[in-house]
């Protein structure tokens, strides 16, 4: 369920988004390796979760939002695991933490 929030909140995540782009837009922005620039993250969920499973929700997540939107994993490591995904008006970006048990949500619209 916490999957398909995720997924609702990517797809559009409010009007105070200053600039949006297509998927196709993103997608050709992704093949240039010229992704938008992002404003400062908000955070938008902080929750107590295992590692492991942390890891897999945000693995999975990843899988379903990359066949249509640019999503990339940036951090894969024991202690850290960060994904970043675009999306229209923004990007989302989900880290979970290791050493505190922690998963955090973030949003950046773009500049």
């Amino acid at each position: 369920m916490k999957i398909i929030i995720l997924l609702i909140a990517l797809i559009s995540f409010g009007a105070s988004a200053s600039t949006t782009y297509t998927k196709e837009q993103l997608n050709d922005m992704d093949a240039a390796d010229q992704l938008p620039e992002q404003e400062p993250p908000v955070t938008k969920g902080v929750e107590q979760v295992d590692f492991t499973t942390c890891k897999s929700d945000a693995n999975n997540v990843l899988n379903k939002v990359a066949d249509y939107y640019p999503a990339k994993e940036v951090v894969n490591t024991s202690a850290l695991y960060v994904v970043k995904m675009w999306a229209n008006d923004g990007v989302i970006t989900v880290t979970c933490s290791e050493p505190d048990s922690k998963k955090i949500i973030t949003q950046s619209s773009y500049r």
